[in-house]
């Protein structure tokens, strides 16, 4: 081993050099090992040449192309050189299965035995190459005191997909990335879109490819230099690639093997996929021939190739049209780990029809509701029992127009009901149609015996109290949006906007870790990092609790305390949820809290004790619970990357929802209690049927994780947010994406819909409330329209922002720029900054008031230090 060279540390960038013979390759190979002593990596080389000699000759024999040469035995013609020269420097050529029909033979052949006499120092660094590999090879079998035999030595040689390529030369590979790249970036604009997402897949396979065949220098490089053009879009796989150094890291992270192992899904219109089946092939109109492994751009094309038809799926959409991001977005990527059965992603959605309609209501339920009604418009003055006035005409007998919570008449300019008294008929048909206003007939609603819990024949009095409530909250609502005013939607001068209240929490620094509004408004609920829940009245009242007299074993009730403190966890409270079972007609009884000591915990609002206990995801965090809308039944996520519900009666959770390939972070009931939504850590939200526990929908198109989801009380949309601080809607029939709606700079913490499901409230680390058009198209924004609407009154986009330079730039600190000086969709309707508080909760009331709360952060000392120096100075 000491006569021998220094062993050359990797192919050499052969660039544009001749292509050199392979039998004269091999030649030179053998008389290298030969005269060196290298006897066991000679008959390595030699036993996999005879062996490979003897399957392509029986294969040309059958063909009757086989063809005698000067050492005797037999040799492909030159069309199988070629194929036996990939097994040194590139995979063998792979078929355009059929769509590129092309015959010019002769460009992708090239005779041997013009380069037989030369010995070029590419020649020579390619020859060194095998043989350092063979040492390898020889001296690893040695270390582990195994023999090597022909046949074990073959196995690297064999005319096979891995084994080719693990002699490959690396620079065929990062130049084949660089040329498609190029390739996209000179082409056309209105298709760049669609081949751009083609690229993502390409650098990942090209980078693991690398890694596996021990080019790590390499394989570092080219991830140094291409990966920010990906980082935008898929930040979370960027950061594990960024990870990988040796093939161990790829063989134990999950992402490299699903990658390995999946096929990645990209949608293509008809005219791009004609583009790249070109550019494939080589034929472009403006360039040479390319094909075949005699070229530095054949044989980066080839590799190029290789991934194409082994690692990606191809879907084709044969329309002239582009198609736009959302759709790119939502149907690309690894589906088919996504999806629990083997399936088209088209069929998926369609396997299964939802019901998506509002829960029924029973007879007997609906005449105690009018009966309730009616007694009520009874007692009002004069005899008023029209519909706009008897819920709001001094109801119970309050005073100055105040019903029992304190709520004073809000009615929309857009409904002139009736003033007259119309005795007890037509109120009898307002309580028939009021709810049903809004509903879609397309819509199925679900039998009584299908909601969880099923619908009592006998209804309770806490059902009565929530039905006769939601009516009244029905009536007195204010409708928003675009168009409220007069109907006429797009209208922006007739804009309703919710009156936002925000709701600071000073002295919490960043230890709140959640926050939640009660149904009826009336109290607050703050998880905190110090494992504790801290809960305040709304209404400005004392919160008494009650106790049990050790003497007589009565109930007492104390004096009330302006907060209460529910102690009990062992970690951080990470999610809150109050019971519904009163709705917004009374206080609720009990609260839920989740923690990251990996219990649920159920709590009295009576006694301000802890109730029960429930385990069932071990010792992972629970990230969040949430009830039901009938109660009983409750739902918690978690970082094991299931979903479970449990019922309130029960310690053990009654079912599990597994699909996630990461943590849920999120939980959401649909309205009608059938299905429950999760978002999770692998960008993905899904709908599962609650009594089945299968995964019915699967929405994709988030670039990172999804923390926060809100079903519109229509039941028909589904608004996911999360850690790329984009808002997608999605239509939850069909899983379609129906907008992304883009504005917020930091990550979305929270999501609202109104009443009538016509505005959707985010709130976000950003520190701002951001008011958004459902039921418009979006879209980029307009360049000189009439602007947005901003938190004073003002618009942004149509005129100066000069009055909004003063309140500093996002999120901490001062500064001179505007809250909107970046870009925003065209659905955009308002934005509400705060100064220094972001953004936990955003919650919307039955009667469409916007309640939002956070945690004011103060600057820290290093800023008030430095601004004291510049003072001084």
């Amino acid at each position: 081993m000491s006569q021998s060279p220094a062993p050359v540390a990797g192919p050499s960038n052969h660039g544009a050099a001749p292509r050199t013979d392979p039998n004269l390759l091999r030649q030179f190979v053998m008389e290298y090992l030969q005269s060196h002593g290298f006897d066991k990596a000679l008959a390595m080389f030699q036993q996999g040449i005879a062996d490979q000699g003897g399957a392509d000759g029986a294969e040309n024999h059958a063909d009757g192309e086989e063809e005698p040469t000067a050492g005797g035995g037999a040799r492909r013609s030159s069309a199988g050189g070629a194929g036996k020269e990939a097994i040194f420097r590139a995979p063998g050529p792979v078929p355009l299965e059929s769509n590129v029909k092309r015959n010019i033979p002769q460009a992708q052949a090239i005779s041997a035995s013009t380069m037989s006499d030369r010995i070029t120092p590419e020649f020579e660094a390619q020859a060194r190459y095998i043989i350092e590999q063979l040492q390898k090879k020889v001296e690893a079998s040695a270390a582990q005191g195994g023999e090597v035999d022909g046949d074990d030595g073959m196995k690297e040689l064999k005319d096979g997909t891995g084994n080719q390529e693990s002699l490959l030369d690396s620079s065929d590979r990062v130049e084949g990335y660089s040329r498609y790249t190029r390739w996209v970036d000179n082409g056309l604009e209105m298709w760049k879109a669609e081949l751009e997402t083609l690229s993502f897949p390409l650098f990942v396979h090209t980078f693991l490819e690398l890694i596996q065949f021990e080019f790590l220098k390499t394989a570092r490089d080219f991830f140094q230099k291409h990966h920010a053009q990906h980082q935008l879009v898929h930040p979370q796989e960027i950061s594990t690639l960024a990870s990988i150094s040796t093939p161990d890291h790829v063989l134990a992270n999950p992402f490299c093997q699903r990658m390995l192992a999946d096929k990645y899904v990209i949608p293509l219109s008809r005219n791009p996929n004609d583009l790249l089946l070109q550019w494939l092939s080589g034929a472009g109109l403006d360039e040479e021939w390319e094909a075949g492994l005699h070229s530095s751009a054949g044989r980066a094309k080839e590799a190029i190739k290789g991934i194409v038809f082994t690692n990606i799926t191809i879907t084709v959409t044969y329309t002239s049209e582009p198609l736009d991001e959302i759709v790119i977005a939502s149907k690309s990527g690894l589906i088919g780990s996504a999806l629990p059965s083997n399936m088209p992603i088209g069929d998926f959605h369609t396997a299964t029809s939802l019901k998506l309609g509002p829960p029924p209501m029973t007879d007997k339920l609906k005449e105690q509701v009018a009966r309730t009604l009616q007694d009520e418009s009874a007692d009002a003055p004069n005899g008023d029992a029209s519909p706009e006035r008897s819920g709001s005409a001094l109801p119970h007998g309050q005073p100055n127009g105040h019903d029992a919570n304190g709520d004073v008449e809000m009615t929309s300019p857009s409904r002139d009901g009736p003033t007259e008294s119309q005795g007890v008929a037509p109120l009898v048909r307002e309580i028939k149609l009021e709810p049903d206003a809004d509903l879609d007939p397309d819509l199925i609603s679900p039998e009584e015996s299908e909601t969880h819990p099923p619908i009592p024949a006998v209804f309770r009095i806490p059902d009565l109290k929530r039905e006769v409530e939601a009516i009244r909250d029905k009536r007195k609502m204010i409708r928003l949006g675009l168009g409220a005013v007069d109907g006429k939607v797009g209208n922006s001068s007739s804009t309703v906007l919710p009156s936002v209240v925000a709701f600071t929490l000073f002295d919490h620094g960043e230890s709140a870790s959640s926050v939640e509004f009660s149904r009826d408004s009336s109290m607050l609920g703050v998880g905190s990092s110090e494992s504790c829940v801290r809960l305040w009245s709304l209404k400005g009242e004392k919160l008494k609790g009650t106790s049990v007299d050790p003497l007589d074993g009565s109930m007492v009730e104390d004096e009330g305390l302006p907060m209460r403190k529910l102690v009990g966890h062992s970690g951080p409270v990470y999610s809150l949820s109050f019971d519904p079972v009163y709705g917004s007609a009374a206080p609720p009884s009990t609260l839920l809290s989740s923690s990251q000591d990996g219990t649920v915990r159920l709590w009295s609002l009576d006694t301000y004790s802890n109730l029960v206990v429930y385990r069932g995801h071990g010792r992972d965090p629970v990230w969040d619970v949430e009830w039901g809308p009938m109660g009983v039944y409750f739902a918690t996520a978690s970082r094991d990357r299931t979903a479970r519900l449990w019922s309130s009666d029960r310690v053990t959770p009654l079912r599990m929802y597994t699909g996630h390939l990461s943590d849920v972070n999120c939980v959401k009931f649909h309205p009608n209690s059938l299905y429950l939504a999760t978002g999770s850590n692998d960008a993905s939200c899904r709908l599962w049927d609650v009594q089945r526990g299968a995964c019915v929908r699967l929405f994709l198109g988030h670039s990172d994780a999804v923390t926060t989801m809100a079903i519109s009380p229509d039941g028909k949309t589904l608004a996911s947010a999360g850690l790329d601080c984009s808002i997608w809607l999605w239509d939850l029939g069909s899983s379609r994406p129906i907008k992304k709606m883009t504005g917020h700079k930091a990550p979305v913490q929270s999501l609202s819909f109104s009443a009538e499901s016509s505005v959707l409230v985010s709130g976000g680390l950003d520190s701002t409330v951001r008011c958004w058009d459902v039921r418009s198209a979006g879209g980029e924004r307009q360049t000189g329209g009439e602007g947005m609407f901003v938190g004073d009154g003002k618009r942004l986009g149509g005129g100066t922002t000069s009055g909004m330079d003063e309140q500093g730039s996002l999120p901490m600190g001062p500064g001179s720029g505007s809250w909107d000086d970046g870009q925003y969709t065209a659905d955009l309707l308002s934005t509400f900054p705060t100064k220094r508080t972001p953004i936990l909760k955003t919650h919307y009331t039955p009667r469409n008031l916007c309640m939002v709360a956070g945690s004011f952060i103060p600057p820290s000392v290093g800023v008030k230090s430095q601004n004291q120096v510049a003072e001084v100075q």
